[in-house]
């Protein structure tokens, strides 16, 4: 029974508000102008065939997330995602090593939306995509 209450107290003590209620990853909805895309790269994770409105999961953390889309016949489209401050990582008030934690799984920054537009161009006459 004393270990299991230990083992308790540990958890509680090395981690924190905002790694506990949001995690380290935030799910967002990705939405274009076209219906389909061949290939889709989300902060280094590789998709294939996706179907918009496509729910993905991003990084928290204090970089940018970049988000590319390719699909024949179009130029390829980036998007790059902000990150905004995460109001949960305030509840730890004074606690020094949650908010190193926090900092240091990125659940103290979230994405600035919920749902992102990849808007894709045409290529223009007379120049070839690659």
């Amino acid at each position: 029974m004393r270990k299991v209450l230990v083992a308790c107290m540990i958890c509680v003590l090395f981690s924190s508000c905002a790694t506990i209620f949001c995690g380290s990853r935030k799910k967002i909805v990705l939405e274009s102008n076209i219906d389909k895309v061949d290939k889709l790269d989300v902060d280094g994770r590789k998709y294939r065939n996706v179907t918009f409105p496509f729910p993905v999961k991003v990084k928290r953390g204090f970089s940018q997330s970049i988000v590319k889309g390719e699909r024949e016949g179009y130029v390829p489209a980036l998007l790059y995602i902000d990150k905004t401050f995460n109001a949960v990582s305030v509840i730890n008030l004074l606690d020094i090593l949650a908010w190193g934690i926090d900092a240091a799984t990125g659940a103290m920054m979230k994405p600035e939306f919920n749902t992102y537009e990849l808007y894709f161009e045409t290529p223009k006459e007379g120049k070839e995509s690659k």
